[in-house]
């Protein structure tokens, strides 16, 4: 099987990564769990958490702290954390808002991010691996969020071994009045390695 770097589900890039990074062993954890909607037609992961279970066999656990989790635990983490930001009230019909929870700033969003890869970092084996989902935004202007994303991971030992890109079908994009740069109707899946 060959793969390309663009899919239209998680599902499609979930297995895709499995095959080529994590080489058939499956994903150990999910963190950011929700309502488990990657897993619909795939094996589930090892373990499941959330920091707002909605399952019973979903563990309460903060990403930014990763209480109860030892050092060097799992040789996989799936995180994809919410990646809207406001400082205002959602307006203009603002779907992905009502959808979705969000961060009052990109530094609040930046600053969740940061805590959870280094707790990530801790609970990876080595040579473990993150797999992270996020999307660039704008708010006003545009901020290359998986830019910053891979900086910081490559700063505290994560190496970066693959991108992929998932195209929304659907996009719940607002209708704002002036467009400040183009609608951003894809998201990223970020492939880190645990180097140390």
């Amino acid at each position: 099987m060959r793969y390309f770097s663009v899919f239209k589900t998680d599902a499609e890039i979930l297995r895709a990564i499995n095959d080529i990074h994590l080489k058939g062993r499956w994903y150990d954890l999910d963190c950011t769990y929700s309502k488990g909607v990657f897993w619909k037609s795939l094996p589930q992961p090892r373990y499941k958490s959330d920091l707002y279970p909605q399952y019973d066999d979903v563990m309460q656990i903060d990403a930014t702290t990763m209480d109860g989790i030892e050092d060097n635990r799992f040789e996989s983490i799936v995180f994809d954390p919410p990646f809207l930001f406001r400082g205002r009230k959602a307006e203009n019909r603002d779907k992905m808002s009502m959808r979705f929870s969000y961060f009052k700033s990109y530094e609040d969003l930046m600053r969740m991010y940061s805590k959870s890869m280094e707790q990530f970092m801790r609970v990876l084996k080595v040579r473990g691996y993150l797999l992270f989902k996020c999307q660039d935004m704008s708010e006003h202007r545009f901020y290359c969020t998986h830019k910053d994303i891979i900086n910081y991971a490559e700063k505290i030992g994560f190496v970066l071994r693959d991108i992929v890109i998932k195209v929304s079908s659907n996009k719940l994009q607002r209708d704002a009045k002036q467009q400040n740069c183009v609608a951003k109707t894809h998201s990223y899946w970020l492939v880190f390695k645990k180097a140390i």
